[in-house]
């Protein structure tokens, strides 16, 4: 580390400057890098923010994460238009270890322990600060504070800090003060005056992270866990802890600091490190903007000189002091407030109203919304649409993730009356003007030549406008806004001719206006991405909500229960299955193998929704040959489904609802079940044995099931990435192989439409490998089939799917409780064997017979060889001939070729 902050500040010395805090009992330096514009002063009006890593040295994540960021933040500077300006308008401060000694003394690899917690002396630091309420302190927290603490104290004083987060490890939470309850009691909520404040600067930082934010189990304290409603919580709601740094801090200081658990592994290793990073890379940075959130001044007096110590104050707000230049810097919250300022005992009141987004914009002619680099002018151009992009608009304000983080939209709602059009938007220099009108769904390129990027493919956005927005009520035919000569009029007076140019017909639905919107939104987002590869790229880091994290409004249509009557009703690749009380969509052959796909928690509910609307649109080869070769059942949601993330020990809980759906559907002789609660595949081998194999299979393709244990933190005796579990002997029903796919942990994965993306490679392999074997299928009312070891499997409705690795198998068949024949199927990777169904023809008449008994003969001559070659069925000599036994036995080929090592052996026929 100190290697690394010494090259840093060599490498950097323009934006960096390395100093010492002071020292720990062992004598290492408390390292403290600046990163800004002139990282050796203090600039007037700047803001001091801070950020504090591994107070317990055994928590180490955000230590690391400091490297990270510093890094990011030093290789960007001047690339990056958000970095360059926070590094410009921002003097940071990042303490990588305050407790260096501990780290020493901590183990890689240690989940849940303390080895290394206390420094030196063997005192939390965390407890060691003078306590609000002194007879609250612990035994660890020491009788005096340690010289870490004093130095910290010290530091914290001498900078005007107006930002702060402290960075630990043990579970996912976000933690405001106050840390210690009045009574000393844990699960009091105690709040401070800035209580409103602190709960919105805790769940800024949880909501930025993929998965801090949601309510749920995680790991902490309890036996099973602690649950955090919103991903955030008061300390002492949580457990009172009397000593602790950031009450100390909002007691003694301007800072408001909230502390950060940043994963239930405290010290992971090596390889674990850039993912839980990434995890919290938009979570530090969304955080750290908040510093630029609110009002600063500087105070003078009546001559006009400075006014230091000032006491600036908001109503619910502690009291805060100006520094030395007079400066003060209040942070707040969207709303009024009432701002009061004490000089030499005068009090001074002003009034300051920081407009939430979407406020009183219902008639304003311009609505900004993004930061990002690439701006893009949005515009209506008749009423209709006015009314779409202010719905768009409020909309982006109640989804953080609705734009691109890169987007900087001038959304003008009323184009066509707009005033001074020329001035407005020509000022902004936008590299896009989108036109935006309803009527016919279409696009309208105003540009030409270079104007149009090498990438813009029209075809491309007008599929994308029929596929969202078609279906819907139908424009008339001469109903064509974009074409008319206002709006190239209105184009014309805005004075953007080195725009790109772009005019989009967004339907007739009147009643489709926030569909519209989202519409509009993705084609911003289509567009930004157009624009910017066309461009030299660079690397970007934006401070915001993760944007893959959750869908916006169109991509949702494909990910929830509207999926379902699109692919029903619109595109017609999938049929309705009726049951009783449960929702349930086919895809495929209506043939064994049938496969019950379905969810089991609401959180992987829309894996499976976008599992279904993915294979409906895919053109894959291996999609397309599980689709022709087997039955996909989707049971996307399953009734009182389960609302909280946990690990499984078993899945006997889920067999009344199974003996339902099975015994409605006995086709089904494979369940793929998907939770959450760990990264591992449980199987149940119950006829087949094949849930073994597809698990095996699932597990060797996905990218993070690779190793032997399961990366999160489950039940400790399900550690293992892949197990066998069992039914319950006792309860009565048609058992069925079945297969648990994890898909990611409780605290630390990713969001449900990553699951998809992470999934899909895995659940298409696995797929793809179940439809390897043979395939019986009679007219026969009763049927079963035997293997070579005696093993005896019903033929439900006639139909059974038996799954075969490579070679030669050997079965006899019996119809109608009799023994019927013998049959032979030989697999190989490329050619599964089918035996097919030809029964519902009617009896046989005496040309078959006359042919069967040819093919008798036939056989007869090939005897020597003990079987019977299909070359006669592959030259058509036999076209859908029927057997005495029933069976038509067709070998699937790729290619029509003569090769006679795929025929199929008929030895006792």
């Amino acid at each position: 580390m100190t290697a690394f902050l010494k090259k840093t500040a060599l490498n950097y010395p323009d934006i960096t400057y390395l100093y010492s805090a002071g020292k720990s009992v062992e004598g290492r330096d408390l390292w403290v890098l600046i990163v800004s514009d002139k990282p050796r002063e203090h600039e007037l009006l700047e803001p001091e923010v801070k950020i504090v890593a591994n107070m317990h040295g055994n928590e180490v994540v955000g230590r690391e994460a400091c490297i990270y960021l510093i890094d990011i933040f030093t290789r960007n500077y001047g690339k990056n238009e958000w970095i360059t300006r926070y590094i410009n308008d921002t003097r940071l401060h990042l303490m990588l270890s305050m407790n260096p000694d501990g780290h020493e003394k901590g183990i890689a690899g240690d989940r849940m322990g303390y080895t290394g917690r206390e420094n030196a002396h063997g005192i939390d630091l965390n407890r060691n600060f003078p306590a609000q309420y002194p007879e609250h302190i612990e035994m660890s927290g020491g009788k005096e504070p340690e010289p870490e603490t004093v130095a910290v104290m010290k530091w914290l004083q001498q900078y005007p800090f107006v930002l702060s987060t402290n960075l630990h490890g043990g579970s996912l939470v976000a933690n405001y003060p106050w840390d210690d309850s009045v009574t000393g009691r844990d699960g009091e909520y105690t709040p401070t005056k800035d209580d409103v404040l602190f709960v919105g600067l805790a769940y800024r930082y949880a909501r930025a992270h993929p998965n801090m934010w949601k309510t749920g189990r995680r790991c902490g304290l309890q036996v099973d866990g602690d649950t955090f409603l919103n991903g955030i919580t008061n300390g002492a709601g949580w457990y009172h802890l009397a000593g602790g740094m950031q009450d100390w801090q909002y007691m003694h200081t301007n800072s408001l600091e909230i502390t950060i658990e940043m994963g239930c592994f405290k010290f992971p290793s090596n390889d674990m490190l850039p993912k839980l990073w990434s995890d919290h890379e938009y979570a530090l940075l969304s955080f750290l903007e908040m510093a630029h959130i609110g009002v600063k001044g500087v105070v003078k007096d009546e001559y006009g000189k400075p006014v230091a110590n000032a006491t600036v104050s908001v109503e619910n707000g502690k009291e805060m002091k100006t520094t030395s230049d007079g400066e003060y810097w209040r942070i707040l919250a969207p709303g009024d407030h009432e701002m009061r300022l004490v000089i030499n005992g005068t009090l001074l009141v002003k009034n300051i109203t920081l407009a939430a987004c979407g406020k009183n914009e219902d008639s304003k002619p311009i609505i900004r919304r993004g930061r990002g680099s690439v701006r893009i002018a949005i515009v209506g151009v008749n009423e209709k649409a006015s009314k779409i992009l202010r719905q768009m608009a409020a909309d982006s304000c109640t989804d953080e993730t609705y734009l691109a983080d890169d987007l900087s939209l001038i959304i003008v709602p009323d184009g066509i009356n707009l005033q001074n059009k020329a001035r407005i938007i020509h000022d902004e220099y936008p590299a896009a003007v989108l036109a935006v009108a309803d009527g016919t769904l279409e696009s309208v390129v105003y540009s030409a030549g270079e104007k149009v990027p090498k990438i813009f493919h029209k075809e491309a956005l007008e599929r994308s406008l029929n596929k969202e927005l078609g279906g819907g009520v139908k424009c008339a035919e001469s109903n064509h806004p974009l074409l008319s000569s206002e709006v190239a009029k209105l184009l014309d007076d805005l004075q953007v001719p080195a725009a790109f140019q772009v005019g989009v017909g967004l339907g007739c639905d009147a009643d489709a206006v926030q569909k519209q919107g989202a519409a509009v939104a993705g084609i911003a987002k289509m567009l930004e991405k157009i624009l910017t590869r066309d461009a030299v790229s660079e690397f970007s880091i934006r401070p915001s909500v993760s944007p893959a994290d959750h869908f916006s409004a169109s991509e949702a249509m494909q990910a929830t229960s509207a999926a379902i009557p699109v692919l029903e009703d619109e595109r017609g690749c999938s049929k309705r299955v009726d049951l009783p009380n449960l929702r349930m969509t086919q895809m495929g052959t209506g043939l064994p193998p049938y496969t019950l796909v379905m969810a089991i928690e609401k959180k992987t509910e829309a894996l499976v929704y976008e599992m279904a609307s993915s294979f409906c649109d895919s053109g894959a080869a291996d999609v397309q040959n599980i689709l022709k070769r087997s039955t996909l059942l989707f049971m996307p949601e399953i009734p009182h489904t389960q609302l909280s993330c946990h690990d499984y020990a078993t899945l006997v809980p889920f067999e009344q609802l199974l003996a339902t759906v099975v015994g409605l559907l006995p086709e089904i002789d494979l369940i793929m079940m998907f939770g959450t609660g760990g990264m591992k595949v449980r199987y149940i081998n119950q006829t087949s044995s094949i849930a073994g194999t597809i698990a095996e299979k699932y597990k060797s393709l996905h990218n993070h099931m690779g190793g032997k244990t399961d990366i999160c933190s489950g039940i400790p005796s399900e550690r293992d990435t892949i197990k066998q579990f069992s039914w319950d002997d006792s309860v009565e029903w048609r058992k069925t192989d079945t297969m648990l796919v994890q898909t990611g942990c409780c605290y630390e994965n990713g969001g449900e439409s990553k699951l998809w993306a992470e999934n899909e490679p895995a659940i298409v392999g696995s797929l793809l490998a179940r439809t390897r074997g043979m395939l019986v299928h009679t007219d026969a009312r009763r049927g079963s089939i035997i293997d070579s070891v005696g093993k005896e499997r019903e033929l439900v409705k006639g139909s059974i799917f038996i799954p075969l690795a490579n070679g030669r198998y050997v079965f006899r068949l019996k119809k109608d409780g009799e023994f019927w024949t013998d049959v032979s199927a030989e697999i190989s990777d490329a050619i599964p064997f089918h035996i097919r169904e030809i029964g519902a023809r009617g009896g046989m008449n005496l040309a078959l017979i006359a042919m069967f008994a040819l093919v008798l003969l036939l056989i007869c001559c090939f005897i020597v060889r003990g079987r019977f070659v299909g070359f006669f069925n592959r030259k058509g000599l036999f076209p859908g001939g029927r057997g005495r036994d029933g069976f038509e036995r067709i070998p699937l080929y790729e290619q029509d070729d003569d090769d006679e090592d795929t025929v199929v052996d008929m030895h006792k026929l």
